[in-house]
Parts: C-alpha cells; sequence; structure tokens
C-alpha cells in the first residue's frame, strides 16, 4: 500500500511538473510505524517497481528513497511523531513552511507568466510585504496549530538535506541534471546563473528536497495522529 501511495503521488506531481516529489509519503509512513529496516525496504522497492513499471527516472535513486525511510524510522524512534515538540521549534517549521509553499508557488506562477525562473532574492523583494504577511501567519499556525509537530518538521528538514547531498551527484553524473521532473526548471536556473551542473544539481536538491520532506514528515505525522492506538501498537 504505501509503495502505491509513493508510485501514485509521485506520478502525479511529475506529470504536473511541480518543483517537489511527495513521493515518500509511503516511505516515511512505514519507517514511522514499523522502523528503519522496514522504511529502507519499502523505499527501495517504491523506486524499483516504478522504475521498471512507469518512469526508469526514478530507478538509479532507489538508494536516496531507501535512506529516506531509514531516516524516517531512526527519527520515529527518537520521538518525532510522538513527543511533544517546544512551541518556538513548531512556529519554526510553520513559519518556514509557508514562506517556502508561497515562494514556489510565486515561482511557478511568474514561469508560467514569463516563461523565466526568477531570483529568487529579487522575487522576495518585489513581494516583501506578503512574505512578512505569510511569514506571521506561518509562525501563528505553527505556534497553535502544529505545536506537537516540531520534531516531525525538523527531522523532515534534515532528511531532505540528507537526501539533496547523496541524490545530487547521481543526477549531475548519470541525467546530466535534467531527469523530466518539475525540479528541472530550479536547475536550469542556476546553470543560466553560471553555475556548473553538479553544483546546480546539488542548489536545486538544497532548495527543493527539505521543503519536500518536511511537508511528507508532516503529513505523515497527520496520519499517524489519526490512526487508532490499538492499529499504532500492533
Amino acid at each position: 500500500m504505501a509503495i502505491a501511495i509513493n508510485i501514485a503521488v509521485g506520478q502525479l506531481v511529475f506529470t504536473l511538473k511541480l518543483p517537489i516529489y511527495l513521493d515518500s509519503i509511503g516511505t516515511i509512513l512505514v519507517g514511522a510505524l514499523v522502523g528503519p529496516w522496514a522504511g529502507a525496504l519499502t523505499g527501495a522497492l517504491g523506486n524499483i517497481i516504478w522504475g521498471y513499471t512507469l518512469n526508469p527516472t526514478y530507478l538509479p535513486f532507489f538508494y536516496v528513497a531507501a535512506v529516506i525511510g531509514a531516516m524516517a524510522g531512526i527519527a520515529a524512534k527518537l520521538g518525532a511523531f510522538d513527543r511533544v515538540s517546544p512551541r518556538w521549534l513548531s512556529a519554526l517549521i510553520g513559519g518556514f513552511f509557508f514562506f517556502g509553499l508561497t515562494l514556489f508557488i510565486l515561482s511557478i506562477t511568474a514561469y508560467s507568466r514569463d516563461g523565466l525562473i526568477p531570483n529568487a532574492s529579487d522575487l522576495i523583494s518585489q513581494n516583501a510585504l506578503v512574505f512578512v504577511v505569510i511569514l506571521i501567519i506561518g509562525l501563528a499556525i505553527g505556534y497553535f496549530l502544529l505545536r506537537k509537530a516540531g520534531y516531525a518538521g525538523l527531522a523532515g528538514l534534515i532528511t531532505g538535506v540528507v537526501a539533496a547531498i547523496i541524490s545530487a551527484p547521481m543526477a549531475a553524473i548519470y541525467f546530466g541534471g535534467v531527469t523530466g521532473a518539475g525540479t528541472d526548471l530550479l536547475v536550469a536556473a542556476f546553470r543560466a546563473s553560471g553555475a556548473g551542473i553538479l553544483a546546480s544539481t546539488l542548489a536545486q536538491g538544497a532548495v527543493s528536497d527539505p521543503f519536500d520532506k518536511m511537508v511528507s514528515f508532516l503529513i505523515v505525522w497527520v496520519i499517524i495522529q489519526s490512526l487508532p492506538a490499538r492499529f499504532k501498537a500492533r
């Protein structure tokens, strides 16, 4: 079931060319509920099955998916999905989430209108008031509504950084930085600024992966909170 969730959501995002992935929700869920080894196996098998059936691009990244599942299991053992986090941490996670979401939406909107990926700093400066308001809203939502999800969001950010580092060489060397996903737009933007293939791929991962994994970890946190206690105990 988790593998099916990964492939269904991931393929939809790939088709829509969004600059994120959302293909690890099932992997993270299994890792959180069953443990690191089960999470790693789910992630690896998911990418292998996906690669052989629908999208060969994802096959070489099976090891990245395995690491994501293992890190989800380790995070669960450390209490990321059940410990109550400090409110200041939840507020930061909420602020980062809504700030990143706004940046992605405005970037996609600008690309759809002009055909070019705008410089992030220019986009923020041109919409400074919007970002300030969104940041305040995100901090408030994190403080009041996500007060138990801070550790899950932090684990997602850390997992995203690791995923970006270990996937960049494969994307750069094997695919030349172009995988057919929506994240290629970010790679192209960094390449246009003068960066090399590896540097551009790593920069793209540093921008999209932490946000993507934070979203996925928070989704899994919501799912786990809604599961019956008897099911989680089993």
